[in-house]
Formats: C-alpha cells, sequence, structure tokens
C-alpha cells in the first residue's frame, strides 16, 4: 500500500494556496504531532509495509530535523526499496535538516521552489528567497540526495515571459532529477481569489499560460526531461513513485487532519480540523472523517479517465459496449487533435489536449 501524511502546519499561508494549514501552532501541537499520527496509523493500516510513503502538507519542514525524525520513528516500517519523500520550504532547509532526513530514510525531496524571480516570490506570499533556494538545493547535495524534485509556477501575474525562462533556466542548471510546473490557478477560498474579484489583480491571458506551459515543455526536452504526466516531468527512472500509484488506482491512506484515503472502492476524508483530529487520536479513536462509496462501474470510469492523465494513455476495451463508447469518443477527440492514438490500441494526450486536459476529461 501507499501512504500519505498531512502536516498541516505553516508559517504562513501562501496567497494562492488553498490546502488545509494552521499558522501559528504552538509548540505543544508540533511536538505532539508525530506521536498522534503514530496512532492514527496504529489504528487505520496495523501491519502495514508501505511501497511510497509521502509527507506533503501544510509544510513538513516546519517540524525541524527532531519533530521529522520523531515523525519518521512513528511510522509504520517501509518495505524494502520503498519510496520516501517528503516536501521542503527552502526556507526552512539547512544542513542539520538535510543530514536528520537522510537518517530517517528519505529518499526523495520536493522542494517548493516554485519561482527563482524575487518579485514573483513576494507576490506569491512566498517566506524564501531565491538564495534560500540554492543553500537548500545543495545542502541536499552534499547531504548525499540525488533524487531532488523542483516546483515551478508559471503565469505569475507580472512575472510571465522572460522571468519564467530564466525560472526555467535556473531550475535546469540546479540538475533536478524531477521537476513539476503548474500554471498558476485561483482557488476559491483564498487571498488571490479575493484579489481578483475585487479587480485588485488581472490574471494572465489564456494564451499566456498556455505558451508559458509549452515553453517549459520545449526547455525540458532538451535537457532529457519526459512530459510523464500533465505537470510532471522527470529524467529516466525518477518518476514520482507515490504519485503514480495514485494516478494507477493503488490503495492509499492517508493520516492527519484532511489527508484522503482510497481502500477498494471507499474514499475517506479526514475532517480539517487539526483539534477534532487530536482529541479523537488521544481518546483512542480514528479521527472524524467523510466517507463516500463508488459503485464498481464508477471506480472502473474513474480509473478510465485518470489514466488519461498519463503518458502512457488508456486503452479502451472495444469488447465492451462501454468500451466501444469510449472508442468512438477517443476517435472524435483524436480528429480534433486533442488525443493520440499509440500502438497496442492505446490513446494519450497531444500537447493540445494537455493544454485543455480539464475539457478532455469532461468529454471523456
Amino acid at each position: 500500500m501507499n501512504l500519505y501524511v498531512h502536516v498541516p502546519f505553516c508559517v504562513s499561508k501562501c496567497r494562492y494556496c488553498a490546502f488545509h494549514s494552521e499558522t501559528g501552532a504552538s509548540a505543544e501541537a508540533l511536538a505532539a504531532f508525530p506521536r498522534l499520527i503514530g496512532r492514527e496509523g496504529a489504528l487505520r493500516a496495523p501491519g502495514a509495509r508501505p511501497t511510497t510513503l509521502y509527507l506533503g502538507g501544510g509544510t513538513p519542514s516546519s517540524l525541524g530535523p527532531d519533530g521529522l525524525r520523531a515523525l519518521a520513528a512513528a511510522l509504520p516500517a517501509l518495505a524494502d526499496g520503498a519510496e520516501f519523500t517528503v516536501e521542503l520550504n527552502p526556507a526552512d532547509v539547512d544542513a542539520p535538516l538535510a543530514e536528520a532526513l537522510r537518517a530517517a530514510g528519505v529518499t526523495r525531496v520536493s522542494l517548493g521552489a516554485q519561482t527563482f524571480d524575487p518579485a514573483a516570490l513576494r507576490f506569491l506570499g512566498r517566506r524564501h528567497t531565491v538564495a534560500d533556494t540554492l543553500a537548500a538545493a545543495s545542502a541536499l547535495r552534499h547531504a548525499g540526495f540525488d533524487n531532488v524534485s523542483l516546483d515551478l509556477i508559471a503565469a505569475v501575474p507580472g512575472c510571465c515571459g522572460a522571468s519564467f525562462r530564466r525560472s526555467l533556466v535556473q531550475a535546469i542548471a540546479l540538475e533536478p532529477r524531477h521537476l513539476s510546473v503548474y500554471a498558476l490557478t485561483v482557488e476559491e477560498g483564498t487571498p488571490l481569489a479575493a484579489d481578483v474579484r475585487a479587480g485588485r489583480v488581472k490574471m494572465p491571458a489564456d494564451d499566456e499560460t498556455l505558451d508559458a506551459l509549452a515553453e517549459a515543455e520545449a526547455a525540458l526536452a532538451r535537457a532529457g526531461y519526459a512530459r510523464y504526466e500533465i505537470s510532471n516531468y522527470a529524467l529516466p527512472g525518477f518518476e514520482c513513485r507515490h504519485n503514480l500509484a495514485v494516478w494507477h488506482g493503488e490503495d492509499y491512506i492517508g493520516l492527519g487532519p484532511a489527508a484522503a484515503s482510497r481502500l477498494g472502492l471507499v474514499r475517506r476524508t479526514n475532517a480539517p480540523d487539526l483539534s477534532a483530529w487530536a482529541s479523537a487520536l488521544d481518546a483512542g479513536r480514528p479521527p472524524p472523517a467523510d466517507e463516500e462509496s463508488l459503485s464498481p462501474e464508477d471506480d472502473e470510469h474513474e480509473r478510465f479517465v485518470t489514466g488519461f492523465r498519463l503518458a502512457a494513455g488508456v486503452r479502451p476495451n472495444p469488447a465492451t459496449a462501454t468500451g466501444r463508447a469510449r472508442l468512438a469518443v477517443c476517435e472524435k477527440l483524436t480528429s480534433q487533435g486533442l488525443l493520440a492514438a499509440l500502438p497496442g490500441g492505446a490513446y494519450a494526450l497531444t500537447p493540445r489536449g494537455r493544454e485543455v486536459a480539464d475539457a478532455v476529461m469532461a468529454e471523456l
């Protein structure tokens, strides 16, 4: 199975972020978190030996070296050869933290660089600087990390065009094994959404956003990175195994407030409430959560559509009525230049299809 841990702590909230996190957590809450995660793991995944483990957030690195060591020690023992990823804010990374991660068995780190333009960092509300990213990458290399991923955000208002191209060049120069490139999106409930609605911020035009994403694909392809998923690029053999497992429909368990799980036909999402989560676990109960049961048909259809996120594509089964209907839709989308027919009867998104992937998914 695959294990995800949501660390819901942030020093400050970024302007665009809609993920669940809490600022201003007490020292007691931070110190108790590893113990409580261990208790939730024992309740919900007894005897598990995960093949992938991913610490996301929030900001996992806000726990510091001691907290990350305690968290790793509280989690189930990993299977041999498991992938262990931790998301890091560059401002938190120094030699002691990097060495603590190595000692805890972390095999892969995802560094939230986002941009190498100081003005874009300020606009996004990031608390790190470009110098922090460079120093973090150096500290991780010196600690022995070979599998480092960088996150980049395209289409930041006022920082498109040449600014984004410079960020691409600087990111590639750090020689990460993996890069994720996302277009900045306006999520409801964020300060960015309020600013856009009030007219204080004007988002880039769609064409400008699509040009930036196309430029990223071209630059990364020249540097040897393959676009194996809509927003993700990797050198051969360095694809994120945890995310691939989720996209392929494997089971995963999420621990922590707001963490999602998928076991068989049941999807479960913990309530986004740190206090309620902690109180339940202190009382020896699983935390409050919403559950949804999928029908076998819904499950199969979800797997089919999600498979189009991946470069390998999906093969409709022409032996069934549903498969033949899907094949007809795939052929129509192929005639529109949104899908490409691959050897063996599979179909995958074209570059144009990736640009409008949400519309393609809706059609499917």
